[in-house]
């Protein structure tokens, strides 16, 4: 559907010598590399943290970095619905000590090709959602989790050279949390309907602030029997603020969508190639 848009480019030696990333071929490895150095970084507390930016609480942090005072009660009330919806606005005594519902431990769940016995991660639990959660204490909770996520980010480095992507309609913002993926057409999908859309390719390098949202940050991994890699998602959280980024290119693309056998509308692709610079 997209055309003209390169895959990322991985640099995996000491020399450096680049090689095209291909998504379907080198996930998994990538994957299961960033996995495992994750599990070596993040407390499960900086691992809660992280989850949260994988759902739409991440707009309320960054609102809330700016904004102190902000009013949250629409995101509440549509955290409250969406959790009876699914039969899980409990008290906490539903909930184990380990921070997921209580469930049978002993089922076996699929990840990829690999079983294991792990639980979800509930963001309804994380965010301390019940049938009397005030504004007050969504705020408190989200300013814990900011605290969290900013400890994480110090600690981070990716590890790779590797490009990402964030697709918006809007200019790029370089003062909040983002969420990249590796794989262009994933971060296009979320606006496929929109007429013109800017892209971000963003060449992140070893030492960036970035932590990729692996297998680990979806799953609370009890039993250890968690598979390592990056199956849930391609995702990866940055903080914009903490990126030096220089514009290296810029480029449009006009791509032709059909509707129907008659009819057909140009879609405008500005794509902006950055680099993080290193120190």
């Amino acid at each position: 559907m997209y055309f003209g848009l390169n895959e990322p480019e991985v640099i995996e030696n000491t020399k450096e010598i680049e090689k095209i990333f291909d998504y379907e071929e080198d996930i998994e490895e990538v994957g299961e590399k960033l996995d495992k150095k994750n599990r070596e970084t993040f407390s499960k507390e900086e691992f809660d943290s992280i989850f949260i930016t994988s759902t739409e609480s991440l707009e309320d942090i960054n609102i809330l970095r700016q904004n102190e005072n902000a009013d949250f009660e629409k995101r509440i009330n549509a955290l409250k619905e969406e959790a009876l919806q699914t039969e899980i606005l409990f008290s906490s005594e539903d909930f184990d000590i380990f921070g997921s519902m209580s469930e049978d431990r002993t089922k076996i769940n699929n990840l990829g090709s690999h079983k294991h016995r792990e639980i979800k991660k509930s963001k309804f639990r994380l965010l301390d959602i019940t049938k009397n959660t005030t504004n007050e204490q969504y705020i408190n909770r989200l300013q814990e989790i900011t605290k969290s996520l900013d400890k994480a980010i110090e600690k981070a480095e990716f590890g790779f050279d590797l490009n990402a992507f964030y697709a918006s309609t809007a200019q790029l913002n370089n003062k909040e949390y983002d969420i990249l993926s590796i794989n262009p057409k994933n971060a296009l999908e979320a606006l496929k309907n929109c007429d013109k859309i800017n892209l971000y390719n963003i060449k992140l390098n070893k030492k960036t602030k970035a932590i990729a949202l692996t297998n680990i940050v979806y799953f609370d991994n009890n039993n250890q029997t968690l598979p390592l890699g990056m199956n849930v998602s391609d995702k990866i959280l940055v903080d914009m603020s903490k990126l030096k980024l220089e514009l290296k290119k810029q480029k449009l693309f006009r791509i032709n969508q059909e509707i129907d056998e008659l009819n057909a509308k140009t879609k405008i692709i500005c794509v902006y190639e950055y680099e993080d610079i290193k120190d």
